[in-house]
């Protein structure tokens, strides 16, 4: 067997057992360990480098196919091949035959989360039921451990009971930043699959993606793309095109799928925002974004089911952490594990905690070549280092302005700080209140100001960013 045949029955079987096919880092990794060839060999001739093929993908399948092929045997790298020969020789039968074992089954959806404590959001599920009815794309915009992703399983678990019918769904993490033809041919894989039909998988991008498109028109699904944000790859310092080039082709496929006639829906989850939607949105077409706020009064129930004390203090908590449900289930088991429960002690030190969920995706943000402009930069530093004074206070938008109009040698405009503060907003990196007079406040939210005073000392320290400047 070779390993091109290797992948293809792994393939088959993880889609048996887990209702999905492979993602092409997986294939990569599992071509790697056929072949016994180092990742960073392996990573030299693909789009991918060597730090997501080893320390992100790999780790992840070896556990996925220790459950499907390990029969009480850890997969690993150098162990696969003979576990998947020895199989195969077992279970007498060709490549062909497993192919034709797993046709017939109507699994679609790919792994959901885990929404077993899963807190309010009653008004957003009726509200995304409608838009899925109405819209050709629906994007959920929110910070990481939001709940997007929880939000969205809850929705499909709705569906799947409820009286908003979809022929199937699918659910696609797209966080590994795929190519638009993997990911294409991945869809129209699975589709084919679903309608039994044999597939010759064409080979450009445009017929690939027509074929797609005839599949939404015959039937209903409900397609998720979780994680979108790996998709934006595009410098937004130098370039208006959010994708970058390589993944350029990503604008016109979402363009042509919010414009064109079908039946289906696309629903994205994302920490950023889709700026064409926005576009779109304006213009009239059926695509809608939605920003996700934090859980209000929901939120105190994470609380009471890890049997915290001090109730009456609960509510500053979770206005602390902006109702951020995993924020508040990372604080609630530090103040058990550490305070034995007790609200008040842990309150007499003062601190914010952060998830490393949280953190990461603001690293993600702010590092040389992040998703934040420099102009964006400037703002969140100046921000953080007039609310960290010990007068530190909510800063007007007018103030905001002045200050970088006054600046020695200003080369920013007026409408280029307010795009910026838009942006940062959009994030949901700054915080908006109007006063009674009109006047505009900004703040930010407290794990943010210790993430940026963090971040900031790091730079002036390795004289990478002039804090003072910003």
């Amino acid at each position: 067997m070779n390993a091109k045949e290797a992948i293809q029955v792994i393939d088959d079987l993880v889609f048996a057992k887990q209702g999905r096919w492979l993602e092409e880092p997986e294939k990569i990794v599992l071509r790697s360990a056929w072949l016994d060839l180092d990742y960073k060999d392996i990573a030299e001739k693909s789009p991918y480098d060597i730090n997501l093929l080893q320390r992100r993908v790999a780790p992840k399948l070896w556990v996925l196919l220790t459950g499907i092929l390990g029969n009480g045997e850890k997969v690993t790298k150098k162990r696969l091949r003979g576990i998947v020969e020895k199989q195969i020789v077992l279970a007498d039968k060709e490549p062909a035959e497993w192919n034709e074992a797993v046709v017939g089954l109507p699994i679609l959806s790919g792994s959901l989360p885990d929404i077993s404590n899963f807190y309010g959001r009653t008004p957003e599920l009726a509200m995304l039921k409608e838009l899925i009815a109405q819209e050709r794309c629906v994007v959920i915009v929110g910070t990481a451990g939001i709940g997007k992703s929880a939000l969205v399983a809850k929705l499909v678990q709705a569906l799947r009971m409820g009286s908003y019918e979809f022929n199937s769904f699918i659910w696609k993490s797209v966080s590994y930043s795929p190519l638009l033809t993997d990911l294409v041919g991945d869809l129209l894989r699975t589709l084919a699959c679903l309608e039994k039909e044999e597939l010759d998988l064409p080979e450009s991008i445009q017929a690939r993606t027509s074929k797609l498109f005839e599949y939404l028109r015959s039937r209903r699904y409900l397609i998720v793309f979780d994680s979108a944000e790996g998709l934006l790859q595009g410098d937004r310092n130098t370039s208006s095109n959010a994708y970058g080039k390589q993944y350029a082709e990503y604008g016109t496929f979402f363009n042509r799928l919010i414009e064109e006639q079908h039946q289906s829906c696309l629903l994205l989850t994302s920490r950023e925002p889709f700026i064409d939607f926005n576009r779109l949105q304006k213009k009239g077409q059926p695509v809608r974004s939605v920003k996700l706020e934090g859980l209000g009064k929901e939120a105190l129930e994470i609380f009471r089911f890890h049997g915290l004390t001090d109730e009456n203090k609960w509510r500053d908590l979770i206005k602390t952490y902006r109702g951020n449900p995993l924020s508040l289930k990372m604080l609630a088991e530090k103040i058990q594990n550490f305070f034995g429960g007790n609200v008040s002690n842990f309150l007499k030190f003062q601190t914010v905690l952060m998830t490393d969920i949280f953190q990461e995706s603001l690293d993600e943000l702010f590092q040389e070549r992040g998703r934040l402009t420099i102009l964006e930069k400037q703002i969140m530093f100046h921000l953080t280092e007039e609310l960290t004074k010990e007068s530190g206070n909510l800063i007007t938008l007018n103030g905001l302005l002045r200050e970088f109009k006054d600046r020695p040698q200003n080369e920013v405009t007026t409408s280029e700080v307010l795009e910026a503060i838009e942006g940062l907003y959009a994030r949901s990196l700054i915080e908006q209140e109007i006063t009674d007079s009109k006047e505009v406040l900004l703040s930010l939210e407290p794990q943010v100001i210790k993430y940026v005073c963090t971040y900031a000392l790091k730079l002036v320290q390795n004289t990478v960013y002039d804090f003072k400047s910003a």
